[in-house]
Parts: C-alpha cells; sequence; structure tokens
C-alpha cells in the first residue's frame, strides 16, 4: 500500500477518499468525481448474506482536524460491522467509490484503482484521518439509541430527522449527519 501525505490546504470537498492526499481527495468520503467510474467485483472473501438490507440517503460527515474535513455524499450501504459495502454516489447518481470489509481486510475502489487494508478501522483511519464507531453506527441506523463514550447522540434516523452524533473527544472532534431515504 502506497501512503500519500495529505496536502496542507483546507478540505472542503466530496472526494477525500479518492486520491488519499492527492488533489482529487477535494472532499473525502464524498470520492465522487470522477464521471463514469466502474465498479469492480467483490474483493473481500467474505461476501454479504442474499437478504442484506440496503440503506440509502446522504451522508455528511465533518472532521475538525486543521483545516476541518467535510465529506458528503448519497449512500448506499448494506451488510454489518463485520461485512458490508458503501457505496458512494455523486451529483449525478454516478458511482464514484466503493467501500467493502470482512474480517481481516476492507478495499476501497474508485474505478480500477483499489487500495488495500488490513481492517475497516484502518481504511477509516488513513482515508478520514480518524476512528468511526462503526458498529455504534449501524445500532444508531436500527433506531437503537446506545451509549458511546465521548459522543453525544442528538438524534436516531427518522422519516423527519437524520442521524445526528457529534463526538467531544478524543480529537479530532467531530458530527456525523445520516439521512436515510424512507
Amino acid at each position: 500500500m502506497n501512503v500519500v501525505k495529505r496536502p496542507p490546504q483546507a478540505r472542503s470537498t466530496p472526494w477525500r477518499l479518492a486520491g488519499l492526499g492527492s488533489n482529487a481527495w477535494a472532499a473525502c468520503v464524498s470520492l465522487l468525481l470522477l464521471l463514469g467510474c466502474n465498479t469492480p467485483p467483490l474483493v473481500p472473501s467474505a461476501s454479504l448474506p442474499v437478504q442484506t438490507l440496503v440503506r440509502e440517503g446522504r451522508l455528511f460527515l465533518r472532521v475538525d482536524t486543521t483545516p476541518p474535513t467535510i465529506t458528503q455524499a448519497d449512500i448506499s450501504l448494506q451488510g454489518s460491522p463485520e461485512v458490508g459495502q458503501l457505496t458512494l454516489y455523486g451529483p449525478l447518481g454516478i458511482s464514484h467509490g466503493l467501500l467493502r470489509w470482512a474480517p481481516g481486510e476492507a478495499v476501497w475502489s474508485r474505478g480500477q484503482e483499489q487500495l488495500h487494508f488490513s481492517s475497516l478501522d484502518a481504511l477509516l483511519m488513513q482515508t478520514l484521518g480518524t476512528a468511526l464507531p462503526v458498529p455504534t453506527v449501524f445500532a444508531w441506523l436500527e433506531g437503537r439509541a446506545v451509549a458511546l463514550e465521548g459522543w453525544d447522540l442528538v438524534s436516531l434516523p427518522a422519516p423527519d430527522q437524520p442521524l445526528v452524533a457529534r463526538r467531544r473527544h478524543p480529537a479530532p472532534t467531530l458530527e456525523l449527519r445520516i439521512r436515510l431515504n424512507p
């Protein structure tokens, strides 16, 4: 895996995962810039259950780094904290990135480019610069008000409101919003 340092300029784009520090990163998990990207076949060896629930909606993530990083994208999420995939879409509904994870591996794909990691946590640390509590986020999306040290759960997802959670500590602070489609 090649690691590229993030440039020092401010980040506020929907394509940050796209280039791991290159100018294409221009907005993190929004990775949604290149039109016409194809999604390669499933890379992690574990496959999703046939009857996996697909959740679609909109993601907003602000990480209060210096400079702050903002990620926005339409999403399609399926699976569980152990085995799953998250597809990120651009403004025209074209797939611009795919995260797939299974025990012992996680892959970020964009077009023919693939970055391999030993875990979903490692992928998130490299691409976002911070960890996310993936099992807790899944619980919140299921409507369960699970408490988590250092986090404030502002609202659970409902037809009229998004999931909103804020991390106070450890640094950097962040805000996560996910609005699911009805």
